[in-house]
This record gives C-alpha cells, structure tokens and sequence, in this order.
C-alpha cells in the first residue's frame, strides 16, 4: 500500500506532521500514527462505538461519524 509505504516515507520526514491517519474504506479500521520524538506509535480503532482521539488538535472523532455513510458490501456463504 501506497500511503502506508513510500508516502508515510516521505512525510515521516516533515518535522512539524504529528500524526497520519488511514481509514479504511472496505471495513471499520482507523490506523493512527502519533509521533514522540523520533518514534512513531501506532494505535488503531475498529470498534463502531470507538473513538479517534488527534491530540496534535485536541480533537475527538467517533467512528460512526466517519463511516456514517458508507455501505460495506456484505458476502454470502
């Protein structure tokens, strides 16, 4: 994947980015990376009912409010 790779690469390097986000678009995953000093933390959100905490803004985001309207194709078995 492109933006977990060479683009998470290169914006690594921009000292004043604190945190990148990935949503995913064929299920509930939010993968959030936080910057400490020269490390990056990862956490990540799958619960419908979680929350997206973005400390660099003070910002709260619930899950349902980011997926609120998309569908998930469902398979059969």
């Amino acid at each position: 994947m492109i933006d977990r790779g060479e683009k998470f690469a290169h914006y690594r390097r921009l000292e004043t980015l604190q945190e990148y986000v990935l949503v995913a678009q064929n299920k509930i995953r939010i993968e959030h990376f936080r910057r400490e000093g020269e490390k990056w933390i990862l956490s990540e959100v799958s619960a419908p009912d979680g929350t997206l905490h973005l400390g660099s803004i003070d910002c709260h985001v619930e899950v349902a409010a980011i997926y609120e309207k998309v569908e998930f194709d469902t398979v059969s078995g």
